[in-house]
């Protein structure tokens, strides 16, 4: 019977672990989407500024492969576009959709805690100031 337990247990531990293991995976892997579609980002304000309004071949090329690496949700948000205003609107688009699932998967409660908050007994009480 405690043999039969204890399996259990240990069953139910490797099983988290491992669901803990994918999650991070995926939010890492949503990490790495917003990375390259921040570069791009990036990439499109330039030209932008410069003044430059129709997308070339190699900015038009670069989206087409970012995108491939994004989930087909946040794909699906990029319309078809021929210009560099248009384009990064798009882009924007797809941020929005990598970000609210990535804030979904994110404990903000433990992200958002300081160090001190957590295993600091007394922490409610004023400090006391001490003279050398």
């Amino acid at each position: 019977m405690t043999a039969s337990r204890y399996a259990d247990v240990w069953t139910e531990t490797v099983n988290a672990e491992t669901a803990v293991r994918e999650q991070r995976r995926v939010e890492r892997s949503y990490r790495h989407m917003l990375g390259l579609t921040d570069e791009l980002l990036g990439r499109l304000e330039r030209l932008n500024l410069e003044g430059q309004r129709h997308l070339d071949e190699v900015m038009r090329h670069r989206i087409a492969l970012a995108l491939l690496e994004v989930s087909p949700p946040a794909r699906d948000r990029f319309p078809s576009v021929e210009t560099v205003q248009a384009a990064l609107d798009g882009m924007f688009d797809v941020q929005e959709t990598l970000l609210l699932t990535l804030q979904r998967m994110v404990h903000w409660d433990r992200l958002l805690a300081s160090p001190w908050d957590a295993g600091v007994s007394g922490g409610d009480e004023k400090p006391v100031r001490r003279s050398a």
